[in-house]
């Protein structure tokens, strides 16, 4: 029997959204919450550090310099992927789940210490340093760098919807510490002058956050804690285990072989720029670019521009993000915000509009426009580049960790080195 035009796409319609109620039906709200919640812990311990930077530069002895530090150690983190590389090189991936558990333990233990001691110093080369908060950053980014090749693959077991939730999860994991350092505060330093043996003396009042680093860094310990907890179930649960699949092998093209296409050199070239300033100077010289300002707009420029980043994730996932246009325009926003807040940096202390409400305004809501236009484009870059295979992802992933390492040495040099940026003190 012939079948009109008309008919067939009926059909054709009718067929497909079958299948998309069959897999939401199949879907299961426990394994959407676990690998939700195991997403959440892949980044939370290193996006929590950042949003308490407003915080730690007040007391630590390394003062505005402090982010610079903390940016080596958390590039110094990228050990693990190479050193899990080797190791699966040797023993594949037969040991990955104890591994994931240890990693994740880690990142418990790491948080907890550093909940405890972030705040004691050491003398290196006979200055102060943050040695412990150094030490720990390093370990806890080492949590981070390695759940991105670690993590993952663990859930090929599962249906690929599950993905999806995760990477719900992974952005998460940004979004709620930035929420809770908002809910702390960043306190207020007030300036007074008193008479001492008659001459005026300038001093400062300070209060306090709502509640210290130590206890926010103990709350991130605890949803860490959850997070382990989530993916012991998801491997041990019987109700887990059931759902799960067998891996089908990949083929050779599934692997890539062939050579990055001429027209996305150009994108891997646009994403080692990017993350060169995003993940490596610009969080080196945020306390230049934002502290003239006042603690308040640093405290706002680091935890809303934090929060832009999983909800620029979030509206990539329902727009063209193939777009290579789109990538063009966000760059060139990148440009002219990069250009501003380098500008407030090395005019530090006195940059332009610092007295005012306005420059508070501007300097928040440039970082977070920076922010979340990054995002986007890294986002974006990395699906047109996925379409090459996994060594289009490849070259993405190296690009991504040498222009990131790259920014933070230059970050390093300018202001421990040659100390180009001045910082104030406001009393």
């Amino acid at each position: 029997m012939k079948i009109d035009e008309n008919t067939y796409l009926k059909h054709k319609r009718m067929k497909v959204y079958s299948l998309e109620t069959n897999s939401v039906v199949k879907r299961k709200w426990f394994l959407d919450l676990l690998t939700c919640m195991f997403g959440i812990g892949s980044w939370i311990l290193v996006n929590s550090l950042y949003t308490q930077f407003p915080l730690l530069v007040q007391n630590a002895p390394e003062g505005w310099n402090l982010p610079s530090y903390l940016s080596i150690a958390v590039q110094t983190g990228n050990l693990g992927p190479l050193l899990y590389s080797a190791w699966r090189k040797k023993f594949g991936n037969q040991y990955d789940r104890p591994l994931i558990i240890s990693i994740l333990i880690l990142g418990i233990i790491s948080m907890f210490l550093l909940a405890m001691f972030y705040d004691v110093t050491g003398i290196i080369f006979g200055k102060s340093h943050s040695i412990v908060l150094c030490i720990f950053t390093f370990t806890i980014a080492l949590v981070g760098c390695t759940s991105s090749v670690l993590f993952i693959p663990s859930l090929s077991h599962y249906s690929d919807i599950y993905l999806v939730t995760y990477m719900v999860g992974e952005g998460i994991s940004g979004f709620v510490p930035s929420l809770i350092a908002i809910i702390q505060g960043i306190g207020t330093t007030t300036c007074y002058t008193v008479e001492r043996n008659g001459q005026n003396i300038t001093e400062k009042a300070q209060t306090n956050a709502n509640f210290s680093s130590g206890i926010f860094f103990t709350i991130i310990g605890i949803i860490m804690c959850i997070s382990t907890v989530s993916y012991l179930f998801l491997e041990y649960l019987p109700n887990c285990k059931k759902e799960k699949i067998q891996t089908k092998p990949e083929s050779v093209e599934a692997h890539g072989t062939k050579s990055i296409h001429n027209s996305n050199i150009l994108l891997l070239v646009i994403q080692g720029v990017i993350v060169f300033f995003s993940n490596g100077l610009m969080p080196s010289i945020q306390s230049y670019s934002c502290l003239p300002y006042g603690y308040i707009a640093y405290h706002l420029a680091t935890n809303l521009s934090n929060m832009a980043n999983p909800i620029a994730c979030f509206v990539a996932f329902y727009t063209n993000r193939t777009s290579k246009s789109v990538i063009y325009v966000l760059c060139s926003i990148c440009i002219v915000s990069t250009i501003y807040m380098l500008m407030t940096a090395f005019t530090s202390p006195s940059p332009p509009l610092n007295n005012s409400i306005i420059g508070v305004i501007l300097i928040v809501f440039i970082w977070v426009l920076f922010v979340g236009c990054v995002s986007y484009v890294k986002l974006s870059i990395a699906a047109v580049l996925r379409d090459e295979g996994s060594r289009g992802l490849f070259h993405y992933g190296c690009i991504t960790q040498i222009g990131s390492t790259f920014g933070a040495l230059i970050g390093f040099y300018l202001i421990n080195v040659v100390q180009i940026l001045k910082s104030y003190e406001p009393c």
